[in-house]
């Protein structure tokens, strides 16, 4: 969602980073936006979001929604009206090729940010 974009602009209190600190160690560690490849990353996956006038979170679920080594999509809520949202990505078409060559590039520019 690209809601742990910065470090100058905390998560909402609701966001599990936050919600459950101190029980989430690797994921704290892993997607921390103090790392400059993870912010990087995240800034050119919501510049790719926004030239395709979508959401960081519509993305994703579409590129993995239509990826061909990908069997099943989970989607996570944290809180009921997210679900709806989510529902209605995973009901959408395909992303347009142009998007996904724009996915492809960042992914060669930056192939594991979060190790």
């Amino acid at each position: 969602t690209g809601k742990y974009h910065s470090p100058s602009t905390p998560p909402p209190p609701t966001a599990r980073l936050v919600k459950y600190k101190g029980r989430y160690a690797e994921a704290e560690s892993r997607y921390c936006p103090s790392s400059p490849n993870v912010t990087k990353a995240i800034e050119e996956y919501m510049q790719i979001a926004a030239d395709a006038d979508m959401s960081l979170t519509e993305l994703a679920i579409r590129f993995v929604k239509q990826h061909p080594c990908v069997a099943s999509v989970v989607i996570g809520a944290s809180e009921p009206g997210q679900l709806g949202e989510l529902l209605n990505y995973m009901a959408r078409g395909p992303l347009p090729s142009e998007t996904l060559a724009s996915i492809q590039a960042a992914h060669v520019k930056y192939p594991n940010p979060a190790p």
